[in-house]
């Protein structure tokens, strides 16, 4: 999809008034009661790991020697430093993994009446409540365990993502934490689980829906066969 003013790509545009939202804010899950009490306490331009330390965005609860050590694990171009290439990639990976359309009804534009738009919610709240999580970075891990991605060690307190959705004995290095499908780095630690893998939200829905090449929106009841040739639907045409 391309402005419709300047004709580039939407990805080169900045997110604007958006840049401020949390991940939980963004997705429409709430945080427990700890994840909260941390992604307060780094929100706040005094606190340690805050994005003050030239970071449009940190991994909530870390102080700042914990979060350089986290950054220092990340491929270069995806660190996302103020002003920097990874700020962008960030910006852009935040559109394309977390598409507002897959979110919330309100962004739906071809929804064509209200079972589909109650088939939309049923699947976002069996999303929400089954796969879609936040994952954490712990700083030091008490156990010896395998990265689910490379299957390297994982010492005893050493830095590793976690997913809670899996349970507390599933880690990752900090560059291992990508999509099964992408294989992008899972953008503020947003993931989705199915049969035990991780996904971006955009992958994950599509492992149930398919979705249309011209609107970016998933289909409540799939495609027709002529429109599932072209990857689009009729209505998507217009756009």
């Amino acid at each position: 999809k391309v402005c419709v003013h300047c004709k580039c790509d939407r990805s080169e545009h900045d997110i604007g008034r958006n840049r401020s939202l949390s991940v939980y804010e963004r997705v429409g899950i709430e945080p427990t009661a700890e994840m909260a009490a941390l992604v307060g306490a780094t929100g706040r331009s005094d606190a340690p790991g805050s994005v003050s330390h030239g970071y449009s965005w940190v991994p909530p609860g870390l102080n700042r020697k914990k979060v350089e050590e986290y950054m220092a694990q990340l491929p270069n171009h995806v660190v996302p430093r103020v002003n920097s290439s990874g700020e962008k990639y960030r910006e852009k990976q935040l559109m394309l993994q977390l598409p507002r359309q897959d979110l919330s009804v309100a962004y739906c534009k071809h929804l064509a009446n209200n079972v589909e738009r109650k088939v939309y919610e049923e699947f976002v709240n069996a999303r929400n409540e089954i796969a879609l999580d936040i994952g954490f970075v712990c700083p030091n891990i008490p156990k010896q365990m395998e990265c689910r991605k490379c299957n390297g060690i994982l010492e005893k307190n050493e830095m590793a993502v976690m997913a809670p959705k899996l349970g507390e004995n599933c880690g990752w290095h900090p560059a291992c934490f990508i999509c099964h499908t992408c294989e992008q780095l899972l953008i503020d630690l947003t993931y989705c689980v199915r049969d035990g893998l991780i996904y971006c939200e955009r992958h994950y829905a599509e492992l149930h829906k398919p979705r249309c090449n011209a609107c970016d929106e998933v289909r409540m009841f799939g495609l027709r066969s002529a429109e599932r040739e072209k990857g689009y639907t009729s209505e998507g045409i217009t756009w």
